[in-house]
């Protein structure tokens, strides 16, 4: 992640690959006339379903259910909020969507995959959006900046919320954070330290310290997702100062900088946030917006990655993607009339 400026203006020429990819991405579909506000969150109750969580234009919560081939329009989740939805499944049939409240603390609401619950309090204080993921099956592990630097987090249950649990730390963005689909939930987020990236895994009831994994990041959003493949083992994306996206797996095992990879680059020049999701176990879908504000999305196919394509159209933002089973992954944006849109692949 250095600064490369050669880079990046060959990156807008030569490292996207301009052409449609209708036959393995779908054409993107409208999730609906309601106005929203922030990057949308999405994840799977069961497989070929999925819902979304935003934040609309009264400072609510709205949702959104993907049935496989339609969504069902967005509908308002009563109470207030400040801040970008994070949204994750349980593993049980539930999905979990939560955000920062007018007051600093978290509040969230449940998809029981029928109907959504009120927006209720989780308590604690965060100064940034969540980020939550699947601790396991029945437990969701939601995470925010602290406000001193460092991480916070609750685990929900399926009926409460544990006591928020404090990890000391230096960052400056809201943490991204992905299961290890291994009973752990591993985060990243932008350090002080030269705005390196650091790293913390959570595991049964403790956190670990910040690992140090370098490079220079220009995001404030980042995505983590379980690769499959091998327990333990999970992809995180970021932002480098040139703008080429980033990814880091960690390979499981021990919590230490050896068991990380070390960043590489999978080119393009994009948004802060490229959100990633497993399709099928050890590969990916991905998608951004990129320089012309287009949605671009990319696949890794468990050796190498197919290249970033052009789905199109005018987007702001980051997108959110989601894992649906069959192979598919839900991946959704908001566009510059503020509608959002989304496809399916890869």
């Amino acid at each position: 992640m250095r600064l490369n400026l050669t880079l990046s203006v060959l990156a807008i020429a030569a490292m996207f690959n301009a052409s449609p990819v209708w036959a393995a991405w779908g054409a993107p579909k409208s999730m609906g006339a309601t106005t929203v506000l922030s990057d949308p969150s999405c994840a799977s109750p069961s497989i070929g379903l999925a819902v979304c969580a935003a934040r609309g234009l009264a400072q609510t919560l709205v949702v959104n259910r993907f049935n496989g081939t339609g969504w069902s329009g967005w509908t308002t989740i009563a109470g207030a909020v400040s801040s970008n939805p994070s949204c994750a499944a349980n593993g049980a049939g539930d999905v979990l969507c939560a955000a920062r409240n007018t007051t600093g603390g978290l509040s969230a609401t449940v998809y029981n995959g029928t109907t959504w619950s009120a927006l209720k309090s989780a308590g604690g204080q965060i100064t940034s959006p969540p980020s939550c993921s699947q601790l396991t099956v029945g437990n969701v592990l939601c995470v925010g900046r602290s406000a001193t630097g460092g991480l916070t987090s609750s685990i929900y249950n399926g009926t409460t919320w544990s006591a928020f649990l404090v990890l000391a730390g230096s960052t400056v963005s809201e943490p991204g954070c992905g299961s290890d689909d291994a009973g752990g939930v591993i985060c990243i987020a932008t350090s002080t330290t030269t705005w390196n990236v650091v790293a913390a895994r959570f595991r049964g009831t403790t956190w670990s310290a910040f690992l140090n994994l370098g490079g220079h990041s220009t995001s404030d959003r980042y995505s983590c997702t379980a690769l499959g493949g091998a327990l333990g083992v999970l992809t995180c994306a970021a932002r480098g100062t040139e703008e080429a996206v980033y990814v880091n797996n960690f390979k499981g095992g021990a919590w230490t900088l050896a068991n990380w990879t070390g960043w590489s680059s999978i080119s393009g020049t994009a948004n802060p946030g490229t959100s990633c999701a497993q399709s099928i176990s050890g590969e990916l879908g991905c998608a951004t917006v990129a320089w012309d504000a287009a949605f671009w999305v990319n696949s890794f196919n468990g050796a190498s990655w197919t290249g970033w394509s052009t789905l199109g159209g005018k987007n702001i933002g980051n997108p959110g993607c989601t894992r649906i089973g069959n192979g598919n992954v839900v991946c959704a944006v908001v566009g510059l009339n503020g509608k959002a849109i989304s496809t399916l692949g890869p």
